[in-house]
């Protein structure tokens, strides 16, 4: 353990030890002790920091309690945590403490997001950038150190105490501006800047009618789009459901790509957010100026860098026309099977104008026991099949489970866990239910059940879905996004044919593997007998 983790810990546990437990008041003391030793620097005549009762005065006198709020402990206690967390650096302090407040949530994020926002502000010739909400930031100008570079930096934080510590912690340079203000309402500020980067909470929602989406991540995007100058940059990261949910969101992506054409959009590798958040992310990068093309790929660590590993470059007007911004229907690698498919003349249908669609219901491991009521989940599905022979039970009256209900021919279609499973269900005595880990989809008309899983399992059925997906190794899909998934609409009759093919040659193939299996056993018994 370095000696400056050392300090900390034994800050932490002096703290502790006196009940100033939660991330604010762990910031707050730690602040005041600093505080109060540039207070006294700026008074070498006044030696008191050998004297409990003096220094304890001498910083109450300094209106620190009305800066900081009542010290919650006597002369002795502040004595002590003085000489402890006066030499300590209260920006590793505080990356720490937010590190590790499991309360509140806090988030740090991964230093590589701000490591490339610095390199990329470099090769723009920024001069003048913010970083909003910046203690999610603050591992990485604890690394990168760009605070020493030759731009104005404005950090924008919405929490008094951590507003106070960045302006403690950055009085001795001219360059650093110190804002609060919260990304979710608009934001009066002067200043206009040459690049903006910001990571928005995930999955609130707003209640201002002026924005033209509720979700957090696009109200905070539109919110700071106006303090971008002619020619800057916004850099956001988005959660996938961002990129291709419809309704409103479709329609914010719409307004936001005119007001500031996307210059580039990157996938962020899995888990780089971890334990914070696990579901896929993606880092769009919105600019002030008209792009010659857009840039689309995806960015995965090497050593702590984030690099680009796959990059191709679409024209503004193409990208304008797509309703959607799933860029990995571009960048996969079996692009041609893909442009076939929407580029071919067979007309098209999405599930929702043809399905209902629902998910199942949460059951936790201490509801199954014997009951009348059975339960699909993922392990009953196997090569394209339900084990029917298989499934648990809950007790439960029907009418409650009755909206949970499998009906035969029903698709069913996992949305969790690490392999996506299609099965058409084929009926069973008793009441069956989906469990949440699975997606039911029940045809209408037009398209068969068979037809659609045979679709949904082929490469560019895969390709879609992936493209919806919300999580990262571990799948997470959502109804609502399954609903946009198209299939190709072709007619009854041409269905059913390929329906019965494919049954017909599947059967031959699993009797080929039974006789094979067969011929295996026997070949190892007779060989096993010769051995003695």
């Amino acid at each position: 353990m370095k000696e400056g983790d050392e300090l900390i810990e034994t800050f932490w546990n002096i703290c502790l030890l006196h009940d100033i437990s939660s991330r604010d008041q762990l910031l707050r003391e730690a602040i005041r002790v600093v505080r109060t030793k540039q207070i006294l620097e700026q008074h070498s005549d006044i030696a008191i920091s050998s004297e409990p009762e003096k220094l304890f005065q001498w910083m109450k006198e300094r209106a620190l309690d009305k800066e900081l709020g009542h010290f919650p402990g006597d002369r002795d206690l502040f004595y002590k945590l003085y000489h402890t967390g006066k030499d300590m650096d209260l920006l590793e302090y505080a990356m720490l403490t937010i590190q590790q407040d499991r309360v509140t949530g806090g988030i740090v994020v991964h230093p590589g997001i701000v490591e490339r926002f610095i390199d990329q502000c470099e090769r723009r010739g920024c001069k003048n950038i913010l970083l909003a909400e910046a203690e999610k930031y603050i591992k990485g100008l604890v690394e990168t150190k760009c605070y020493y570079r030759p731009w104005t930096i404005t950090l924008l934080t919405e929490n008094y105490i951590i507003g106070r510590l960045f302006k403690t912690y950055f009085e001795p340079c001219s360059n650093i501006r110190i804002v609060q203000g919260s990304i979710y309402q608009p934001l009066p500020m002067e200043n206009q800047f040459d690049a903006i980067l910001a990571m928005p909470n995930f999955g609130m929602k707003m209640n201002d009618d002026e924005v033209a989406v509720r979700e957090s991540e696009g109200a905070a995007a539109s919110y700071l789009l106006p303090l971008l100058q002619d020619g800057g940059r916004l850099s956001v990261t988005f959660p996938a459901r961002m990129l291709f949910q419809s309704g409103a969101i479709a329609s914010w992506r719409k307004q936001m790509n005119e007001q500031a054409p996307v210059q580039t959009i990157y996938s962020l590798p899995d888990g780089l957010f971890r334990p914070y958040t696990s579901i896929k992310t993606y880092q769009v990068d919105f600019g002030r100026a008209h792009a010659e093309e857009v840039i689309l790929g995806r960015l995965h660590m090497e050593k702590s860098k984030l690099v680009a590993e796959r990059e191709i470059s679409i024209h503004p007007d193409r990208f304008r026309q797509l309703d959607h911004w799933r860029i990995e229907l571009l960048l996969d690698e079996d692009q041609d099977t893909l442009r076939s498919f929407q580029q071919a003349a067979t007309p098209k249908v999405k599930l929702r104008d043809v399905a209902d669609i629902f998910r199942g219901k949460s059951i936790l491991k201490q509801d199954l026991k014997p009951g009348n009521i059975k339960v699909l989940n993922i392990s009953n599905l196997d090569d394209g099949e339900v084990l029917l022979d298989q499934l648990e039970t809950i007790d439960e009256e029907e009418r409650k489970v009755k909206r949970y209900e499998i009906l035969p021919g029903d698709l069913v279609m996992t949305c969790r866990g690490t392999v996506n499973k299609l099965a058409v269900y084929p009926g069973a005595q008793g009441m069956v239910i989906a469990s949440s880990n699975m997606i039911v989809i029940r045809f209408k008309s037009a398209i068969k059940s068979h037809f659609a899983k045979m679709f949904l399992e082929s490469p560019v059925g895969t390709a879609l879905i992936q493209s919806f997906q919300r999580g990262t190794t571990v799948m997470n899909l959502n109804p609502a996004d399954v609903a946009e998934l198209e299939l190709p609409l072709i007619p009854e009759d041409t269905q059913l044919e390929l329906i019965e093919q494919y049954i017909r040659e599947k059967e031959r193939y699993k009797e080929v593997i039974r006789e094979a299996a067969n011929r295996w056993e026997q070949v190892k018994s007779q060989l096993y007998e010769q051995l003695y």
